[in-house]
């Protein structure tokens, strides 16, 4: 056909279609942030103070929107602080930081890096207008000295679980969650079918709470040479002015940033203050690029060669299914895929799993197990425990080589929680009648308008009983723990990082840079051995090719109101409150009949 056979028809969506181009090359022009070094540039001679900002907790994976990374990555916050460390010309840090929320999991990898720092003999000046608990356990432990903004807050109140629960609600919209669990303290199904926590949840969180609280104000007491008595006196007395914070001994000095940042440089010793970017700078895209991400293809990056070590990340709420959902990784498809062709490539001597998951699908965390475990007979798997790796996060990560975690980090929640959600009662109210026709005794198990009869509540116990059996059983193999000693783990309790140490679940108190050295050593890979990343940071041509259909592993970036993942997404977009929420879309497949038994952590937990 040439163009004058083309009709008005045939033409329209080629006009869309350079509509798209000309509107995605002015975004782009307009909207892309100037490109900014990774690390600060050096001058001949020149001594330096780097000034690193944290204005809240760096994400695990760093996924970002279109132009660029929305929060710095850990490893890249670890490599900065690495660099300070190494680089001659740099002679200290001055560390601005904001509220971390419950990110207890990644300050103790940032702690581990700072205090290597003050080791070398380099010192790290701290300063906050604003932070909480964990910004001032990772202030405390890890800084030479501590300024306060005079009209800042200090948020140091003790750490607390905050549970939801929404049977009340429920019960007046007509719905009711019929939810069953294997686990006495497996509390998952709770905020759907109690109005407050049961005698067992309550011991649970108290446990673990308590080795939280204890673990700060030992960090707390150590870095700042008071005695526990008081620093749970400054605590209960928090939060805190600037005023009371220095007359609590909290803080050295109140003073503002600039008066802090000055200090720092004459303590170091350096000439000059250098900013230190920490966002990966914006991927240049050229016209082919942009129009072959139209096309729906997508340029192949060269295999490295070079034996090295590779760092998988499973973030985010775990689903079953092919594509990528939202902006975890946590879908099973595209981790079995990975798992499988990173065992299969003789370059890849280690992999490093780093885990930060409440948990999912039953299914999916089976899927995975078994990419770990098939991965793991081939080359070492070293997990790395961040904030949490809970029910289906832990399912996955026992599979491995050897699992590390921070003391802070929480890990097991060993238990299952499956059923249905029935909405009978608000579909009666709103005038909805409905009838099942069935030609079997439970063919209309799993319908939302009926209640489970007798005999589908035993099949349901049944399916529970025989995942909750096959998960003590993975782990009880996985880490060559007799039935005995995996039950004492078991029963959906949460634990903490140097609890669950002590009951075999993890191998060693680290974190990821932990990790990476002992998957150097597994490996017999020299320290300065590369590292490639999955997932890696997604760039402009991801988003096109992906809102186009073209995006690696179908994820569709412009729709994601029909996925569980797209409104997880959402939700932990929202102020830190919403948090706990946002953990619920994991339970989103018993609501919708999608799956009916999930490894699923307490999910309207908001820990902080």
């Amino acid at each position: 056909m040439t163009a004058s056979d083309t009709t008005p028809a045939d033409r329209a969506p080629r006009r869309r279609r350079f509509a798209w181009i000309a509107a995605l090359c002015v975004a782009l022009a307009a909207c892309a942030p100037p490109h900014r070094a990774a690390r600060p540039e050096t001058s001949a001679g020149g001594a330096e103070l780097h000034e690193i900002v944290l204005e809240g907790a760096p994400a695990e994976t760093g996924g970002g929107g279109m132009f660029g990374a929305s929060a710095p990555a850990l490893r890249e916050v670890l490599r900065a602080i690495d660099a300070a460390r190494t680089e001659p010309a740099a002679r200290g840090v001055f560390l601005r930081i904001g509220p971390l929320g419950g990110a207890f999991g990644r300050v103790g990898d940032l702690r581990a890096a700072l205090v290597a720092l003050r080791a070398a003999g380099k010192p790290v000046h701290c300063h906050f207008d604003v932070t909480d608990n964990a910004g001032y356990a990772l202030l405390a432990a890890a800084c030479d000295r501590i300024s306060m903004t005079p009209a800042g807050d200090l948020e140091l109140v003790g750490v607390a679980a905050h549970l939801f629960h929404a049977k009340t609600l429920l019960d007046t919209l007509g719905v009711e969650a019929q939810l069953l669990q294997m686990g006495r303290f497996k509390g998952a199904a709770e905020p759907f079918t109690r109005d407050a926590m049961s005698p067992e949840t309550r011991e649970s969180m108290g446990a673990m709470l308590d080795d939280l609280q204890a673990d700060l104000v030992a960090a707390i007491a150590g870095g700042r040479r008071l005695t526990p008595g008081a620093v749970q006196g400054a605590i209960d007395a928090g939060p805190h002015d600037a005023a009371s914070a220095r007359d609590a001994g909290l803080v050295d000095a109140v003073a503002f940033d600039d008066e802090a940042r000055e200090r720092a440089r004459v303590a170091a010793r350096a000439r000059r203050v250098v900013p230190v970017a920490l966002r990966a700078p914006a991927e240049p895209v050229d016209l082919d690029t942009l129009l072959a991400a139209l096309a729906g293809e997508r340029p192949q990056d060269e295999e490295a060669r070079a034996p090295r070590i590779a760092l998988v990340h499973l973030e985010g709420e775990i689903t079953d299914g092919e594509r990528a959902t939202g902006s975890g990784s946590g879908a099973a498809g595209p981790f079995v895929r990975e798992l499988r062709r990173l065992a299969d490539i003789p370059e890849v001597k280690a992999i490093v799993l780093r885990i930060d998951s409440p948990g999912g699908s039953a299914l999916a965390s089976d899927r995975m197990w078994h990419a770990v475990r098939r991965a793991a007979a081939r080359k070492p798997v070293i997990v790395s425990v961040g904030d949490m790796a809970a029910s289906g996060g832990y399912y996955i990560a026992c599979a491995g080589t050897e699992v590390l975690a921070h003391d802070a980090s929480l890990v097991g929640s060993i238990g299952v929680v499956g059923g249905k959600v029935s909405v009978a009662g608000l579909a009666a109210r709103v005038g909805v009648h409905s009838e099942v026709l069935a030609r079997g005794a439970h063919a209309g198990w799993s319908s939302p308008t009926a209640p489970f009869s007798d005999s589908e509540r035993r099949v349901v116990e049944r399916m529970l009983a025989s995942t909750y059996a096959r998960f003590l059983a993975r782990v009880g193999s996985a880490r060559r723990l007799d039935a005995g000693r995996v039950a004492a783990a078991a029963e959906g309790r949460l634990w903490s990082g140097r609890r669950a140490r002590e009951l075999g679940l993890v191998d060693r108190a680290g974190g990821l840079s932990d990790a990476l050295r002992v998957a150097r050593e597994r490996g017999h890979l020299p320290d300065d051995a590369p590292v490639t990343v999955w997932p890696q940071q997604r760039a402009l041509v991801d988003w096109v090719a992906d809102a186009l259909g073209g995006g690696r592993d179908g994820a569709d970036a412009l729709a994601p109101w029909g996925a569980t993942g797209g409104w997880s997404a959402l939700l932990r977009a929202m102020p830190q409150a919403a948090q706990g929420l946002a953990r619920l879309a994991a339970l989103a497949p018993l609501a919708t009949g999608g799956e009916h038994v999930v490894v699923a952590l307490p999910f309207a937990l908001d820990l902080r």
